[in-house]
């Protein structure tokens, strides 16, 4: 047997890992594609039909993530520093998760109106699952795309920005105009979670980022 034959034995298999990362990207962009019609659906038995498709979108990404680590701690060999993926699941996850949980909010505080502002926050969140999704399709050669990988961090860092600014803006109008306090709360802490599903969209970003310099 030749030394390459002999480590073709120990080296993690394309389907092992690429394959999941690049599902949980299509998730990613299908909850939060479905998150942007349950915020604009004024219907609240619709909303409702709407919400088990993403509870049940982050449960796929929790069952993926599950067998990712199953398939790492499995693996002689690991596509990238094993610290790396462990961190890049749990943003992912993160990301899915407060899609999901601001999803609930909705549901359960049933605010009497969703602000524009939240659209606009939605719309971002859209833009990031994009950008993520693309990240997770490039994963595998991502040291021979590190140009077009990097612009992808940028825009979520970028679009990270955006959401802080959006949050921020929406927050001193809240304060300003809405007299209801309970009503305040409710919108506020549904903006809350959706700012910090961007916020963990960057960091993402930034985990690639760290996987681009050490193997580009």
């Amino acid at each position: 047997m030749s030394l390459n034959s002999l480590f073709s034995i120990f080296r993690p298999k394309e389907d092992k890992f690429f394959p999941l990362f690049r599902r949980i990207g299509e998730c990613t962009v299908e909850v939060a594609d479905l998150f942007t019609q349950l915020l604009s659906e004024t219907d609240r038995a619709k909303q409702e039909e709407i919400y088990p498709k993403i509870k049940a979108l982050e449960t796929e990404c929790d069952q993926i993530e599950t067998t990712i680590f199953d398939e790492l701690n499995d693996a002689f060999v690991a596509p990238f520093d094993r610290e790396d993926i462990h961190e890049l699941c749990g943003n992912l996850d993160d990301v899915v998760d407060l899609i999901t949980s601001s999803a609930k909010r909705i549901l359960l505080y049933k605010p009497k109106q969703i602000p524009t502002k939240a659209q606009h926050m939605a719309e971002i969140i859209l833009e990031d699952s994009k950008s993520i999704r693309v990240l997770m399709n490039e994963l595998k050669t991502i040291n021979k795309k590190s140009e077009q990988a990097l612009e992808e961090c940028q825009k979520l860092h970028d679009l990270e920005h955006e959401g802080d600014e959006v949050y921020e803006t929406f927050v001193q109008e809240m304060f300003d105009t809405e007299k209801d306090a309970r009503e305040l709360f409710k919108i506020k802490e549904i903006m809350q979670g959706m700012e910090s599903a961007t916020d963990k969209a960057n960091a993402v970003g930034k985990t690639l980022k760290t996987i681009i310099v050490k193997y580009a």
